[in-house]
């Protein structure tokens, strides 16, 4: 993992509906200052302006502009963080009116925020390769005057008064690295291929392992695995897919299990996209476990985030069981109402923390299998 080159100050700019429930207006914003946070920067202040459509101009509007310029230098803010998915000539803009008082100043919007977090925690070269098609197709050119904090991404090369001539050559440069990195991810998507191709013919049977970031997939991917995944209480601690075996003493044979890439709200589809060979191993196993965390206040808005994302990837909701994690962050949980409400989902409750059920997670998966299996008493 690299490190920052300093701990960056951050002010997020929460752009919020007047019409959206208050108690919802407070759950999206936390979630994008745990997404700074998890970053490794700081936040010494926020700005919040509620309008019913952002401004065309600049995103936040003059108003807001001042108010940021000026929380800019009182605070000494390194990066401006919008809490949405901005055009780029909107970005561009609101950037060259801080840069009056700043003029080294960045801004993001909530999509740059999440490349970075990505940028941060590719480890493999599978991830690295995501991470730059995906800057690729979300900023185009403009990668090359983003100002990427991670020394992996390089100085670049600044667009402001490039001419014609340069800025095609930019572009040719962009598409030629572009095609490089897909031909890089098309080898190590066919060799994933293989693999899974592999399993199903030798007979190996599989579950993944999903859920919203921060569920604590990865948490119960290391007790049922033995291993030692990286787990922290950050968004994104991970992108990359691993892969264990957890032997099922009734079904006498192993089991392969996965877990992989944690899902957000209004992750892009760009993103999803450049992911997608990592995420074939949800696609296509025997058993889907979706982790919940069950003391989330957004639980059923997150769930239906995870089950979109599993659509759009093409993953069906067959052999698809909800598992609610952290019931002892709890009190008076009202396990009868979830278990009526999800009952297609075969659904039960664990704590990875203090194991509590988690041997269920085990029973769980021998009775979804056991119909794979010539069980010796049948």
């Amino acid at each position: 993992m690299l490190e920052l080159k300093k701990k960056l100050r951050i002010l997020p700019v929460h752009v919020i509906n007047p019409r959206l429930e208050p108690e919802k207006a407070i759950n999206i914003g936390e979630e994008l200052e745990s997404l700074i946070a998890t970053l490794g920067a700081e936040v010494p202040d926020r700005i919040i302006q509620k309008l019913d459509q952002p401004n065309g101009a600049t995103y936040i509007g003059k108003g807001k502009v001042e108010e940021v310029a000026a929380k800019v230098v009182e605070r000494n803010i390194d990066v401006v963080v919008l809490n949405s998915m901005v055009k780029p000539r909107q970005v561009h803009a609101l950037k060259e009116q801080l840069q009056k008082v700043k003029p080294d100043i960045e801004v993001w919007d909530r999509v740059d925020l999440i490349l970075q977090i990505f940028d941060l925690h590719a480890t493999t070269q599978e991830a690295k390769l995501q991470i730059e098609l995906a800057c690729m197709n979300y900023m185009g050119p403009r990668i090359y005057g983003m100002g990427f904090i991670m020394s992996r991404q390089g100085g670049g090369v600044g667009t402001r008064g490039v001419g014609e001539t340069n800025t095609e050559l930019m572009k040719r440069h962009w598409r030629d690295q572009k095609k490089k990195v897909l031909e890089q991810l098309d080898k190590i998507a066919q060799s994933r291929e293989r693999q899974l191709d592999m399993r199903k013919r030798a007979g190996f049977k599989t579950v993944s392992i999903v859920g919203y970031t921060n569920a604590g997939k990865s948490s119960l991917f290391n007790i049922l695995t033995g291993k030692h995944k990286l787990t922290k209480n950050v968004l994104f601690a991970t992108l990359d897919s691993s892969v264990g075996k957890i032997y099922i003493e009734e079904l006498h044979s192993e089991v392969l299990i996965t877990d992989t890439i944690g899902f957000i709200r209004d992750l892009p589809p760009l993103l999803i996209s450049a992911f997608k060979s990592t995420l074939l191993e949800s696609v296509h196993a025997d058993v889907l476990l979706h982790v919940i965390d069950v003391s989330d206040p957004e639980m059923e808005t997150k769930i239906q985030i995870v089950n979109d994302i599993l659509l759009d990837i093409g993953r069906n909701m067959d052999n698809v069981v909800y598992v609610f994690n952290k019931v002892d962050l709890v009190n008076n949980l009202s396990k009868t109402e979830l278990l009526d409400k999800y009952a297609n989902f075969s659904p039960f409750f664990i704590s990875v923390k203090n194991g509590e059920g988690v041997e269920k997670v085990k029973e769980c998966i021998k009775e979804h299998l056991a119909p794979e299996f010539k069980l010796p008493n049948e």
